[in-house]
């Protein structure tokens, strides 16, 4: 099946997306090494219905997330059982994510938070180049209003000092201050109708989702990321089923598990 629409995209996309895996599988493979002189380059997949993103080929971070999201369906919104009203993209990398979501339903208000400011360069390209009207916040989230050291461990890995570094030493790896926002404040700024958020933020969900479900609208959708293996996964899988949710898990690497929540308008989800 063909990933792009026009003769140039078919190829560009087919090229791409045989490396991606290969690249994911082994990061420090000769060809990572030799992308560095490979310059950023835009793509335009068929689940984008027209939108354009930029990607750095010599950030195997970046492959990462493009293989999960158009090879690998990770984030796949035909799950969600309603059409979201506001959809919330935290820990939004370089903005795929958020553009697939804006194709989906280009009529939700979208917000964008993410925090590296490398990753919100592309955010910001991404969102020009495609004239979109979304709100960008440059800031991590969590349960509190500060500024704090964040770590970048690689571009789609990034953690805020102090909150679980997964046992990674901050001190090895760069680090900047940046902004964070209490989400549980963002929220009631929102007031959302109905609402789909995705949450990768790094092991904060553990502070974060016990502190918004009450914040939250009966139909909510919510694709998350945990990071503390299966205890990690049963704990937020217990929170979200004990306040009605329908809870599946997606898929499972090591430690890091991807799963999809939804209430509202029937338990499971379906086509929309």
């Amino acid at each position: 099946m063909s990933l792009g629409t026009g003769l140039v995209d078919k190829f560009m996309l087919a090229v791409f997306g045989f490396i991606a895996p290969k690249m994911n599988n082994s990061p420090e493979c000769k060809w990572r090494k030799m992308s560095g002189f490979i310059p950023k380059i835009w793509l335009k997949p068929k689940k984008l219905n027209g939108l354009r993103f930029c990607i750095d080929p010599a950030d195997w971070s970046q492959t990462v997330i493009f293989d999960e999201i158009f090879l690998q369906s990770s984030y796949d919104l035909r799950r969600l059982a309603f059409v979201p009203s506001v959809i919330i993209d935290c820990g939004a990398h370089i903005g795929l994510f958020t553009l697939l979501a804006k194709a989906t339903f280009p009529n939700a208000k979208l917000t964008v938070y993410e925090p590296n400011p490398q990753n919100a360069e592309f955010v910001r390209r991404q969102i020009s180049r495609n004239k979109l009207e979304v709100t960008f916040n440059e800031a991590a989230i969590s349960t509190e209003e500060k500024e704090l050291n964040f770590a970048v461990v690689n571009s789609h890995g990034g953690r805020l000092q102090g909150h679980g570094t997964d046992g990674v030493n901050v001190k090895d790896v760069p680090t900047y201050k940046v902004k964070v926002v209490d989400f549980s404040v963002e929220l009631k700024k929102m007031r959302p109708e109905s609402l789909l958020i995705k949450m990768d933020v790094e092991g904060e969900e553990f502070r974060i989702l016990p502190a918004i479900l009450t914040l939250l609208p009966i139909q909510t959708a919510i694709f998350f990321e945990t990071h503390a293996g299966e205890n990690g996964w049963r704990e937020i899988e217990a929170l979200l089923t004990a306040n009605q949710f329908y809870v599946e898990k997606i898929s499972a690497r090591g430690t890091y598990y991807d799963g999809f929540a939804c209430r509202g308008s029937g338990q499971a989800p379906h086509s929309i």
